[in-house]
């Protein structure tokens, strides 16, 4: 083998191995040690938009979580949220929304997952849908303390209302609506995912 081909080889494979460091230098892993479920509530919350207050007393929400390892950038968690004792302009009006937790990242404590959320919501009244609600916020997942997991939505975000299939919602047809923090917390004593990430 001519000293030339011997340095081609050579390069092919430092290259080859730079490649593989390389990818596992950005591979990131989320480990859930915990439940693969949760179930938990909130209380008092209210969506605004266009002078009109969407206000609820409580809710529930479900998720499922992948078990054991994921390597993946981000971590997705899946479920429903089921508001009660919501007003719109003195209606008795029910809230039932699906929901996608994006995990991106975690502080090096490793308590807290951060990231956002991705809901579509169904308003109705009487049994009938009145408002289609989309759209994202941001979040903060903490791990099970005193075995109580929270999972935070901030204020604000970026949700969007919208018509029915008939009719006008109350709410308004494109319009952004305002979000009040809302807080879920799981029963104490029952399980909660468990999220570390790495690196």
């Amino acid at each position: 083998m001519s000293k030339i081909t011997r340095l081609a080889v050579l390069v092919v494979g430092l290259m080859s191995l730079f490649g593989i460091m390389s990818a596992s230098a950005g591979a990131v892993t989320w480990d859930n040690s915990g439940s693969t479920t949760f179930h938990a509530t909130a209380g008092t919350g209210t969506l605004s938009s266009t002078g009109v207050t969407l206000s609820c007393t409580g809710a529930t929400a479900t998720g499922d979580a992948p078990t054991g390892s994921t390597v993946a950038n981000v971590y997705d968690v899946r479920g429903t949220a089921t508001f009660t004792g919501c007003l719109l302009s003195g209606i008795s009006t029910g809230v039932h929304c699906g929901f996608t937790l994006t995990g991106t990242t975690q502080p090096t404590t490793a308590v807290t997952t951060t990231g956002d959320v991705d809901v579509t919501c169904d308003v109705t009244q009487f049994n009938t849908k009145i408002c289609h609600i989309s759209g994202s916020d941001h979040f903060i997942y903490t791990n099970p303390v005193a075995g109580v997991a929270t999972l935070t939505l901030t204020t604000g975000g970026n949700l969007r209302t919208s018509n029915p299939p008939t009719g006008t919602c109350p709410l308004g047809n494109g319009d952004l609506a305002h979000l009040s923090e809302t807080t879920f917390r799981t029963t104490a004593g029952t399980s909660a995912p468990i999220l570390h990430r790495t690196p």
